[in-house]
């Protein structure tokens, strides 16, 4: 084992320059990163945190079915603070990661020495997976600097006796925990360090670093409990309907830690319709990247029957490496939850480190001959080609998300949403329209990313164009995510209708979008108007048609509602028999504008023998149904819904 000495001015040329190769794959081209639902989610539980709208005690909903801690919100909440668009807070989980690259150097330097910790810095700057998960705003993509942090702080405190780093370690270690569930993986690793180093430990030291971390876990225990979370029967509940897992060993955490070591299959990124267009784009390197798991392996083991020839007196810094690689695979061999690729960050540091450990070690022990000096250039060399054809994969596959659509893979990219809501705020809107599949956040995709992108407007309001349209009453642009069945216009009438639309295709072949004024209303000439009926929460009907196979209602509104309501529309006989209904949500009442119209259409075939068209709203609370009045002029009572007569009596 190599101790760390003076930084040489070599080495701190190699050190610089390979944290500017993980600044330029982790924060380089920031407007290549996805922005979708979770991203937006997030963001937006930041955004409110740093305006001082809300301080949450829980995140948003996990891979596993139960809500995240809020810790990560509070420490997105930050690039927030300065800049409302997502760019900042991309380009500042990229910074954290660059950091989390120099923290491995730094590690790996105290114990094994420079030239494999600049090994493992290295081979940390270049994978594609750690580049990966280091480029858009998730919360276990904060992990690897905490991880590393924690480790190190473990590492000083308990073998090099560094009081404030024993106190330090818990309170990280339940910071990062709390980042993501799969940090849990390292509490074993932290019990082992205090036992491998025992006789450095201090009580009292202990006890100061567990009463800070019980403080950093107080705002999560306080959000469970109001959430009604801190029973088994909920955690197991939501992990079984969310992940099925199969409940048995498998290899499946081995296979994903294997894969995201080496920075192999990245291809997936382009999706099951695209991937082999992106794979006839570069090299083929598979077996070249294997080196790196296969090397951190090799090395584990190495350490581990180095410390045990020793009887663990000895080597044991080897052990913890060896143990922080396996740990966080262990946690998933034995599938109690559905293994997702991102559980096993808080393995990667370790992998690279072992790597270059390993690497250093072999370098050390070839002959001073001519044929191990040979050895030596091959063995640079190799390393040279990896790291080359890694971060050329990687730019690559950047290159290639960004100018191809990507069906299943990656999203749309936050520049070119970017450049839509540019246009968007150059026509200076009071009032913007999202019109796509989904209206409600934070379950539907475009309303949770655009109730971001468009944060700062007076009112942003989200409609399904497949079933709802409305014409506001006063001036408003719309924003379209075109897309089949959108009740406002066909797709190639979104993009030609008006003089002023924008038309904005990302990625050719993709989805577009269309940013207009908010026109005339397309649908009056259909409707059938009736003297309006007065609801209680102040919805006029107004008119209705009969289509084929559909009924249209037409709502005048009056303003914001805090209920959101179910609409029927009920066929019935002159005897009043029902003879076909339909229900369905209405708009959200918080969406409603005066003046605004509003159209619903159904899904529901009127029978030949129907007499007239009972129409009505209600609300569903812990199972009672809530009927909204009609009124009349004066406000009294008038009926639970308002007939309409069909001309069958």
């Amino acid at each position: 084992m190599s101790q760390s000495g003076a930084l040489r001015r070599w080495e701190l040329a190699c050190l610089v320059a390979i944290l500017a190769l993980a600044a330029a794959l982790r924060m380089g081209a920031p407007g290549i990163t996805e922005f979708k639902r979770d991203e937006a989610n997030l963001s937006q539980l930041a955004l409110d945190l740093a305006r001082g709208k809300s301080l949450p005690l829980l995140g948003i909903s996990s891979s596993a079915g139960i809500p995240n801690p809020p810790h990560s919100v509070y420490l997105f909440a930050l690039p927030y603070i300065f800049d409302k668009t997502p760019v900042l807070a991309t380009l500042y989980i990229g910074a954290l990661n660059v950091l989390a690259v120099g923290l491995t150097w730094l590690l790996v330097r105290r114990s094994f020495g420079p030239r494999a910790a600049l090994i493992a810095a290295l081979l940390y700057a270049a994978s594609p997976w750690s580049a990966i998960f280091a480029r858009k705003i998730w919360a276990q993509n904060l992990l690897p600097p905490f991880v590393v942090a924690t480790m190190l702080c473990g590492l000083l405190g308990y073998r090099e006796r560094r009081r404030w780093a024993q106190v330090a370690h818990w309170p990280l270690l339940a910071l990062t925990v709390q980042i993501h569930l799969a940090a849990l993986a390292l509490v074993p690793l932290s019990l082992a360090m205090v036992a491998l180093w025992a006789r450095n430990a201090r009580g009292r030291l202990l006890a100061a670093g567990l009463v800070l971390a019980g403080l950093v876990v107080v705002p999560t225990v306080i959000g469970a409990r109001d959430a009604g979370l801190l029973t088994l029967d909920t955690l197991e509940r939501g992990i079984a309907s969310e992940n099925k897992p199969s409940r048995q060993l498998t290899a499946q955490a081995l296979e994903l830690a294997w894969l995201t070591a080496a920075g192999t299959n990245i291809h997936a990124l382009a999706g099951p319709e695209q991937f082999r267009a992106y794979r006839a784009t570069v090299p083929g390197a598979d077996p070249l990247f294997w080196l790196v798991p296969l090397g951190a392996a090799a090395s584990a083991g190495a350490l581990i029957g180095q410390a045990a020839r020793a009887g663990f007196r000895r080597h044991q810094t080897g052990v913890v490496l060896a143990l922080w690689l396996a740990l966080p695979v262990l946690a998933f061999t034995w599938e109690w939850t559905a293994v997702a690729q991102h559980y096993l960050i808080p393995m990667l540091p370790a992998a690279f480190a072992l790597a270059g450990v390993g690497g250093a070690s072999l370098w050390e022990h070839l002959p001073r001959t001519r044929a191990g000096y040979a050895l030596r250039a091959a063995l640079a060399g190799v390393l040279v080609a990896l790291v080359a054809l890694q971060a050329y994969h990687f730019a690559a596959l950047l290159r290639f998300v960004d100018t191809h659509d990507t069906p299943g893979g990656f999203g749309t990219p936050l520049g070119d949403l970017l450049a839509i809501r540019s246009d968007i705020l150059a026509r200076d809107p009071h009032d913007v329209i999202v019109i796509s599949g989904g209206e409600v956040a934070p379950y539907d995709e475009i309303p949770a990313v655009w109730g971001v992108l468009l944060d700062g407007i007076d009112h942003v309001r989200f409609v399904n164009g497949q079933r709802t349209a409305v014409v506001p009453a006063g001036r408003a642009v719309e924003l379209i995510a075109v897309q089949p069945g959108l009740r406002p216009c066909s797709d190639a009438q979104c993009r030609a209708d008006q003089s002023d639309a924008a038309v904005f295709e990302p990625r050719p072949g993709g989805p577009a979008y269309v940013v207009r004024t908010a026109g005339a209303d397309p649908w009056a000439d259909e409707i059938a108007p009736v003297d309006p009926v007065r609801f209680a929460n102040g919805a006029h009907l107004t008119g209705f048609a009969l289509l084929p196979g559909e009924v249209l209602l037409q709502y005048r509104l009056s303003g914001p509602v805090p209920a959101d309501y179910q609409v029927f529309a009920h066929a019935l006989a002159s005897d009043g028999n029902r003879l076909a209904q339909a229900d369905r949500p209405g708009w959200p009442g918080r969406y409603w504008r005066e003046g605004d119209t509003l159209y619903l259409w159904f899904e529901l075939a009127i029978p030949d023998a129907a007499a007239r068209l009972s129409v009505g709203m209600y609300t569903l609370d812990s199972g009672v149904y809530r009927n909204v009045e009609v009124l009349d002029e004066r406000g009294a009572y008038l009926a639970q819904a308002a007939e309409l007569p069909l001309g069958a009596e």
